[in-house]
């Protein structure tokens, strides 16, 4: 009876713990988070920074309209964002979506790698 009783207990333990990882983030995998997610404003606003560095033009964010996250050495933020990037000469401010994916490294420094003009609907796994 003892040893029934055992085993009950180890099952149960054992269920427990891969119903507890299996809703755990994966590393290497994209993981959708709130927008309003610290780790994503902070990656959005040096994304637009970054980028109107680059251009040397004046980028202001309007939204961030998804954000994901992969765990990898430090974290990747794909995010899609919503931008009123300073027209040509002469011309009006244009607003456009955007996906950026920015590196924030383990001593929390962040890099731009990649920003591309998007409709933001279609999922770029």
């Amino acid at each position: 009876m003892k040893n029934y009783f055992f085993g009950v207990v180890v099952f149960i333990g054992m269920m427990a713990m891969f119903a507890l990882t299996a809703n755990a983030q994966k590393v290497g995998g994209y993981k959708e988070i709130a927008k309003d997610d610290a780790g994503a404003q902070a990656a959005a606003a040096f994304a637009v920074s970054s980028q109107a560095e680059k251009t040397s033009r004046s980028i202001e964010l309007v939204l961030v309209h998804k954000a994901e996250r992969q765990i990898v050495a430090g974290s990747n933020y794909r995010l899609c964002l919503k931008v009123t990037s300073q027209g040509e000469d002469g011309e009006a401010d244009v607003t456009h979506f955007v996906q950026v994916v920015v590196y924030q490294n383990l001593k929390r420094e962040y890099s731009l790698t990649s920003w591309t003009k998007s409709d933001c609907d279609e999922d770029d796994d």
